[in-house]
């Protein structure tokens, strides 16, 4: 049957775990908290085969904590409201609706006023020294085309 064949083939492909995402405790590093005691639950609800992306269903009761970004976030609030700063800089509010991202590195103070939910979009870049290495390879990579073209391009002598 060939459209089982496509199903399956699909199957493999997507990941749909939005409807019924069973959150777990996620507990907040103690040495993060600041504030209060905040309850935090998760459920992963996609990721790419190598691991690098995943999106994560988060939520958090209130409390005080500072949080410390491995990898690159981007987050859609969907409930609640949240104050954020970043390096001691002056805090904004999040809520429903609201988006924001931190890069790899990036260290912010939440402070949740009551509970906040959130969809997390993460991906863990290659290390530095890979990007490095890469971004090298492309340049001599157009370096070298582009000595080609101009060749190919240049009048013929007869």
């Amino acid at each position: 049957n060939k459209m089982g064949g496509l199903q399956g083939m699909l199957d493999k492909l997507m990941r749909d775990k939005m409807n019924g995402a069973q959150l777990t405790p996620a507990p907040i590093k103690k040495e993060w908290i600041e504030g209060g005691d905040p309850q935090a639950r998760l459920a992963i609800l996609a990721y790419s085969d190598d691991r690098a992306t995943s999106t994560i269903l988060w939520e958090c009761s209130a409390g005080r904590f500072t949080w410390r970004y491995n990898c690159d976030e981007t987050i859609y609030f969907l409930d609640g409201e949240v104050s954020i700063s970043v390096a001691g800089g002056p805090a904004r509010t999040y809520g429903a609706g609201d988006t924001v991202h931190f890069s790899r590195g990036a260290v912010a103070t939440w402070q949740v006023t009551g509970f906040i939910r959130k969809v997390a979009f993460c991906r863990s870049p290659p290390p530095r020294l890979f990007i490095a290495a890469r971004l090298l390879a492309r340049a001599a990579y157009h370096r070298l085309r582009g000595r080609r073209d101009a060749l190919t391009a240049a009048p013929a002598f007869g």
